[in-house]
């Protein structure tokens, strides 16, 4: 996503991660990447439980889950993952940020 953030921005996306962390390691995490977008410590999983993202020991770590939330503050776009490498490829969730642009007046107007 750090490669892509221009092509999200273009659409009026916002990036925003939620990681398991606490807020020191995340903002060390953070700095190191040089991340561009912003992320929230969730350490007790409160967040992520609410969004129903699963935790699994055995794959050392919670499964990834994305989503995209519309003008309206609808979820169009799910995906839970069913590995850690199971993410949805940039370009089907700039995809979607498109159809939303055209279809949501321009923040202000």
């Amino acid at each position: 996503m750090r490669d892509d953030y221009q092509r999200f921005e273009a659409q009026r996306g916002q990036i925003l991660v939620v990681t398991r962390h606490d807020s020191a390691t995340m903002r060390a995490y953070w700095r190191k990447e040089k991340l561009p977008f912003r992320g929230i410590a969730d350490p007790d999983g409160k967040i992520t439980a609410a969004y129903g993202q699963q935790w699994k020991l055995v794959s050392l770590g919670r499964m990834p889950a994305q989503f995209v939330v519309d003008c309206q503050g609808k979820i169009a776009l799910s995906h839970y993952g069913k590995s850690m490498a199971d993410i949805p490829p940039n370009d089907e969730v700039i995809a979607t940020l498109r159809r939303l642009k055209a279809a949501c007046p321009a923040a202000g107007s």
